[in-house]
């Protein structure tokens, strides 16, 4: 489907004069005035982002009484169990502070409930298994904020309880001994994108100062946290954006013994490890026992002590990775005949499937591809004993989690944001359900907004492509949502050159392209479908990001495209 090219509109006569206030390019201006970045001192703390400038941890609404409740166990040589949820952000965060418990000799130990039998959040056989340990203290990790029940539970048994989320709290919140949320009613945290791993993240670095503490010591876990925050796709920006780097740069020393397996089974060779590398690499390898199986492992695997346990752990992750390929391309495929042989999803503004037998590991990812195949909210149901889950995926401009609360009638229980949700339902209720969100999605969903957007900084001519733009490039990473990485577009150009345009891989669009006299190389990952445009005979223009490539020791810049279209 024809895609819609947003060209940022910006000031040129204020690009201007910042360019020259800067001694930058016009296009760096230009990148640095879209982000706000319009005084030297804005710029430079932006390029230099450092652990100085993290946010004081006791901001946070509770940190006072959390560190208390911590202490008091540290003091009795109490067990404290460690509670995370079972994707990349909660196993990152159960990692990072059970590790940092343990590094002040408190007797620590970890839970991470299995997808299958206890679904997600806090589960009364996790609270069991506290209080067979002798625990008096559970801390969650990515979860916790809707356990209600379940923190009465535990504290029927004697445990207490600390919660650390960061998902949107219900009007009642459950009646833990501290709540840490910086999205809770009263917070004034400043940073409210923090993600799961973050908040704990901020409770250690609460425990060192409390504890009087170097402040390393909490810091060494930046890379867990990094991993957490990018993973969950939060806003790379102030403080996350500072989380990030940090992290980035311990990932790439490989100085734990669960993170340089990973890197070397998912096959992370570059010596500066990019959020790309975490998003493709080494979180859908965390993600997959989770999604399969047992997510302890992948906690087992970031807190290993030893290369040989490592090397064991990161071999069970990367082939219950390839065994998640192959479940959820099976699914997908039936999922698309399945669409196939219903109205157009196109038609009815939404998409939503629902199968027996479905692994609901998996679906996420494929609601999440079938989105972004149709471009319409996608809602993927696996059935299985009688009880239907749901993992959902919206495009801009539809809230889910509206509109699943519309629909909380005939839910078993649902929750999520704007963009992605997940609900339990009766399987009775599938075809009323389907029927309703339909309504929903028509009332609100406009044609253009079925259109895929392209958020594109500004026209670049190659000549002003060079080495001194891709450092200024590389320098503004991490990139995320909030700093997305600089996309430009170019006209009157051409494909030239030998060889011609030609398809690599499965269907990917590679070619050499011509503006005036510069030839410049390029490729379209799964743009295949775009190279009867090249033998238009008519100027294209095209929107791309620039990178770096390297083939036999040679580094070369190139253009990475995103679209492709013919001049008028």
């Amino acid at each position: 489907m024809e895609k819609i090219w947003i060209i940022q509109d910006s000031p040129q006569a204020e690009i201007t004069a910042l360019s020259k206030s800067l001694s930058v390019s016009p296009v760096v201006a230009g990148i640095l005035w879209r982000r706000e970045l319009r005084t030297m001192d804005a710029a430079k703390e932006f390029f230099n982002p450092s652990v100085e400038h993290l946010l004081d941890p006791f901001g946070m609404l509770n940190m006072d009484e959390a560190v208390k409740q911590v202490k008091k166990s540290l003091d009795d040589q109490t067990p404290i169990l460690v509670y995370g949820d079972y994707d990349v952000d909660g196993t990152t965060a159960a990692s990072l502070l059970h590790l940092f418990l343990q590094s002040l000799g408190a007797k620590s130990e970890f839970y991470i409930p299995d997808r299958n039998t206890e679904g997600y959040g806090v589960s009364n056989k996790g609270i069991d298994y506290a209080v067979s340990i002798g625990a008096e203290l559970m801390i969650t990790c990515d979860c916790g904020i809707t356990a209600v029940n379940q923190t009465k539970y535990a504290h029927e048994q004697g445990v207490r309880v600390i919660i650390t989320d960061h998902h949107i709290p219900d009007p009642v919140l459950p009646p833990a001994d501290a709540i840490l949320n910086p999205k809770q009613e009263g917070c004034g945290y400043e940073n409210k994108n923090l993600c799961g791993a973050g908040v704990a993240f901020k409770l250690t670095q609460a425990l060192a100062q409390y504890l009087d503490l170097p402040e390393r010591q909490s810091l060494d876990f930046l890379d867990l946290a990094a991993i957490g925050t990018a993973a969950d796709i939060v806003q790379v920006t102030g403080e996350n954006r500072i989380i990030v780097g940090e992290g980035l740069k311990l990932i790439s020393q490989g100085n734990r013994p669960g993170i340089k397996a990973l890197k070397k089974v998912a096959g992370v060779t570059r010596d500066e490890v990019t959020v790309a590398d975490v998003l493709f690499g080494l979180g859908p390898r965390i993600n997959a026992v989770g999604r399969l199986g047992e997510a302890t492992r992948a906690v087992r695997l970031m807190t290993a002590s030893t290369q040989a346990e490592a090397q064991e752990f990161s071999a069970v992750l990367n082939s219950e990775n390839e065994a998640r390929k192959g479940v959820e391309s099976g699914i997908f495929d039936e999922a698309v005949r399945l669409a196939n042989s219903k109205p157009d999803p196109r038609s009815k503004r939404s998409l939503v499937l629902y199968q027996e037998g479905w692994h609901h590991g998996v679906i996420g990812i494929v609601a999440s591809k079938l989105k972004e195949r149709y471009f319409v909210p996608t809602v993927i149901i696996a059935v299985n004993d009688g009880v239907g889950k749901a993992s959902a995926r919206s495009i801009s401009g539809f809230d889910l989690h509206a509109a699943f609360s519309k629909c909380a009638d005939l839910l078993v229980s649902y929750g999520g944001h704007m963009m992605a949700a997940g609900m339990t339902i009766d399987p009775a209720n599938l075809e009323a359900f389907e029927e309703r969100f339909q309504v929903i999605a028509q009332e609100q969903i406009s044609d253009e907004m079925m259109r895929p957007r392209l958020k594109i900084e500004s026209a670049l001519d190659f000549n002003d492509i060079n080495t001194q733009l891709l450092e200024t490039l590389r320098r503004l990473a991490p990139y995320g949502p909030g700093n997305m990485r600089p996309m430009f577009y170019s006209d009157n150009l051409e494909a030239v050159g030998y060889p011609r345009p030609r398809i690599v891989g499965k269907d990917h669009l590679k070619l050499k392209v011509k503006q005036g006299g510069r030839v410049m190389d390029a490729i379209g990952f799964g743009m295949a479908d775009k190279m009867e445009l090249l033998y238009a005979n008519r100027p294209l223009e095209m929107a791309y990001v620039l990178s770096e490539n390297e083939w036999q020791g040679r580094k070369s810049i190139q253009l990475e495209l995103k679209d492709i279209r013919l001049m008028n």
